[in-house]
């Protein structure tokens, strides 16, 4: 499949505690991380129902190959090691984007990609070195802190934190996995910026973090400098946000949290460019249900779940699902389409008009 890579076998090697013995160290395998998008360069309309259902109409070639630009959103992988449900979903995922977009330019993975234990980047770097795929990008979400939860035998514990694990730790984890410096970063595509962000504490280090996402002050600086960067360099363009948790009273069914612990100054930040698009995850909910891509100063999308869709009663819908995006850019409009991989049927598409 044309311009899609294979994950190299391991490249890197990060050492851990091990799951069952948290004084030990062990060596194991990480995801090579694809960071191969191009050097930088010199109010939205649903069709169909509320939740833009088009009927399952595929896309024609002609309509993809008319895009400035493709690429694919998944969140909510929730990658563990015994769990072969979700490495089986992430392949299928996988395989129908390939289909889908063969010219795709990249992959986010829009956190929640693992429950934070060492093997369970063991069998994500498994699945994406075996399956094609375009370059990636991924988030941290408040799954990838789990360990944190996890007894010295293994088990789970919500009533005290694991002494032998912490933020710093899950931090490392994340980056070392990935090959990033920080567990936020930028990379330009085709004259587009996409900014990814990433919640950089849990309850040990912020007390109040619950599952949220901590933003530190450096974060939101460099945000708002990015943001400001791409606005001059790239006038007219719209700016591509990611990350994990939804920002509070944006989308449908987001008023449980407040996403990111100063979600008013983060709001602040993106109220100033009319142009970012924050694509989040977090809430599986299904997109059918409608309120998943809206504009207020700025634009935000859902991303459903490819592990574990649910109604707005938090259960499981049925028959199941697995959702995720693909987006298509274009001099005039982003399309984003919503992808349903049990049926391999598109299940909403969103048109959102550049201004």
């Amino acid at each position: 499949m044309k311009h899609f890579q294979r994950a190299a076998a391991v490249l890197l090697a990060c050492c851990t505690a091990v799951c069952l013995l948290p004084l030990g160290r062990q060596t194991i395998p990480a995801a090579e991380a694809l960071l191969a998008a191009a050097p930088p360069q010199d109010s939205g309309q649903q069709t169909g129902a509320e939740a833009g259902a088009d009927g399952g109409r595929t896309a024609s070639p002609e309509e993809t190959n008319r895009a400035l630009l493709t690429f694919s959103v998944l969140s909510d992988i929730h990658i563990e090691a015994h769990d072969k449900l979700s490495q089986d979903l992430l392949r299928k995922a996988l395989l129908d984007h390939a289909a889908l977009a063969p010219d795709s330019g990249m992959m986010v993975l829009n956190g929640d990609l693992t429950d934070g234990n060492p093997g369970d980047y063991n069998a994500l770097a498994a699945v994406l070195n075996a399956m094609p795929h375009p370059p990636l990008h991924a988030t941290m979400g408040n799954h990838e802190y789990y360990r944190m939860w996890r007894t010295p035998f293994g088990s789970v514990d919500t009533s005290r934190l694991n002494p032998f694990w912490s933020t710093r730790e899950a931090v490392g984890l994340f980056t070392r996995c990935f090959g990033y410096e920080k567990p936020y970063h930028a990379a330009e595509m085709a004259g587009y910026t996409f900014i990814f962000l990433s919640g950089e504490g849990y309850r040990d280090v912020v007390k109040d973090a619950r599952e949220d996402a901590y933003l530190s002050a450096e974060q939101m600086n460099w945000l708002g400098g990015r943001l400001s960067e791409a606005s001059r360099t790239h006038p007219g363009r719209p700016v591509f946000v990611f990350l994990h948790q939804p920002l509070v009273h944006t989308l449908k069914g987001s008023g449980q949290e407040r996403g990111v612990t100063d979600y008013k100054a983060f709001r602040r930040v993106l109220a100033d460019y009319p142009q970012a698009v924050l694509f989040s995850g977090h809430s599986h909910l299904d997109w059918s249900l409608g309120g998943q891509a809206v504009r207020t100063d700025f634009l935000s999308v859902g991303s459903s779940s490819v592990r574990r869709v649910l109604n707005f009663d938090q259960k499981p819908v049925n028959p199941a699902k697995s959702e995720s995006l693909l987006v298509q850019v274009y001099p005039d409009k982003l399309v984003i389409r919503v992808r349903e991989h049990y049926s391999r049927s598109w299940i909403g598409t969103y048109v959102h008009e550049l201004r």
